[in-house]
């Protein structure tokens, strides 16, 4: 079994590489799955709870959570939930705008491209977010 760290290290190095080569579709899917998991990390974190699917609620639930916990404000500071739940509704017009006409594929090619990128500085914010939250929680 790899350790998370270096499994994230990995997933982030190849977010890199496809945005390098253009792969943006890739990289905006491997960023939504490191954010995902996170984001039940952070749920497990401060408290856990009944199983929640989709990226909106959860994020929906850190912003609740948020609210009463000093800790939670002060790992996951900022705009940085809000710049989180920008990103997925971006992620999700992208995906679902694909295969339909509302984008040609130059539009989609570059909205890919800047979810893309916002997703992999997302990934970093929130994997330290996160990291931040258990060492204040271990206190």
């Amino acid at each position: 079994m790899v350790d998370k760290y270096s499994k994230y290290r990995e997933l982030i190095s190849r977010i890199d590489s496809a945005i390098e080569d253009g792969f943006y579709l890739e990289a905006t899917w491997i960023a939504y799955a490191i954010l995902e998991d996170r984001l039940v990390s952070a749920l497990k974190e401060s408290g856990g709870g009944p199983s929640i699917r989709m990226l909106g609620p959860k994020i929906g639930k850190i912003k609740s959570r948020q609210t009463s916990s000093l800790k939670m404000r002060q790992a996951f500071f900022g705009d940085m939930i809000q710049r989180l739940s920008d990103w997925a509704k971006k992620r999700n017009a992208l995906m679902h705008a694909l295969a339909d006409e509302r984008l040609d594929v130059p539009a989609i090619d570059a909205e890919s491209e800047s979810v893309a990128l916002e997703g992999r500085e997302l990934a970093r914010e929130f994997s330290a977010a996160c990291k931040r939250f258990k060492k204040l929680n271990a206190k």
